[in-house]
């Protein structure tokens, strides 16, 4: 890291020193990268904007002491008036990297990701104790752990850690959390802006569809334009592919169970809105720990496949 790219950061906890180049664009601002006064590599996100709500979600994760979870080191308000958050850098992949490399997702075995998926539920069950909902589960802000160079389909895929709660909310709710949502992932409370009904509930519905599409290689829902998938998430229950093990399916549908609105939600009342998505709330797994109970007793995520299959690949 050369003098010129580089700049000093003023915390509250310690100095960093980061590339000053501001690098990957996060969803909510700029993401750097850099070192502590001891050495530490961290990763320093620069928010544009943000409140208290935020402040206390940050307090939150950073009192967990978990490798499930990234480690918050620091949270300060810079001299530009942007809220800075440091974390310990991950040493890994993120799983939205392992599926994009189709030649190295290609040899790592489906059953792997159940694995993950449990993984993940521990580390929620550790977060939602903690009073807060991550709001943005899906493939990029879940880090398989490893070291550099390592034999990436040999990894545990149980050693993961989740990253990136900046969009994450503290409960109970006090009407000031962010509104942004991710396409495909998140739950239709969340695509409808009803934040007071966001609960533990909308990451078990993340994950559920998270592990889907990592198992089988496509999202439950697919179209190129961002209102017609809207739509599709709003309305259409996930289908269960004819691979897939009955068990599995069982487990993720309930996870990501939505209950279907009796006309499009522009042509309903607010109260019926509200009901709809209410129902659809409480027909999920009621914990991070319920839902991890059903997937212990998933044993393998695709059934042989039969002649027809493989000679068509149908």
């Amino acid at each position: 890291m050369s003098t010129d790219e580089s700049k000093t950061l003023h915390g509250t906890a310690g100095t960093y020193v980061v590339d000053g180049s501001m690098g990957r664009r996060g969803k909510f601002g700029g993401v750097m990268t850099g070192r502590d006064a001891n050495g530490l590599r961290v990763t320093v996100k620069a928010l544009e904007r943000h409140g208290e709500g935020l402040r206390e979600v940050l307090r939150r994760v950073g009192s967990l002491d978990r490798r499930d979870v990234a480690r918050i080191v620091d949270v300060f308000t810079g001299a530009d008036g942007r809220l800075y958050v440091v974390r310990e850098m991950v040493e890994g992949t993120d799983l939205k990297s392992i599926f994009a490399n189709k030649k190295l997702y290609g040899r790592i075995g489906e059953d792997a990701y159940i694995v993950m998926g449990r993984a993940v539920l521990r580390a929620l069950e550790a977060v939602h104790g903690a009073g807060v909902v991550h709001r943005d589960i899906k493939p990029s802000n879940i880090v398989l752990r490893h070291a550099e160079g390592a034999d990436i389909e040999r990894c545990d895929f149980g050693d993961i850690a989740l990253i990136d709660f900046e969009q994450g909310m503290a409960l109970p709710y006090d009407g000031t959390a962010r509104t942004q949502f991710a396409l495909i992932y998140s739950p239709p409370e969340m695509l409808l802006k009803h934040n007071e009904l966001v609960g533990p509930g909308a990451d078990l519905f993340a994950l559920g569809t998270t592990i889907y599409h990592l198992v089988m290689g496509k999202t439950p829902y697919t179209d190129c334009n961002p209102e017609v998938l809207i739509n599709l998430q709003l309305t259409y229950p996930m289908k269960k592919p004819g691979r897939m093990t009955d068990e599995l399916f069982g487990v993720l549908s309930k996870a990501a169970y939505k209950e279907a609105f009796r006309l499009p939600p522009r042509r309903l009342g607010p109260d019926e809105i509200v009901a709809t998505l209410r129902r659809g709330v409480e027909g999920r797994y009621g914990s991070a720990g319920e839902m991890l109970a059903a997937l212990e007793g998933v044993r393998q995520a695709l059934r042989p496949a039969n002649w027809f299959e493989r000679t068509f690949g149908a």
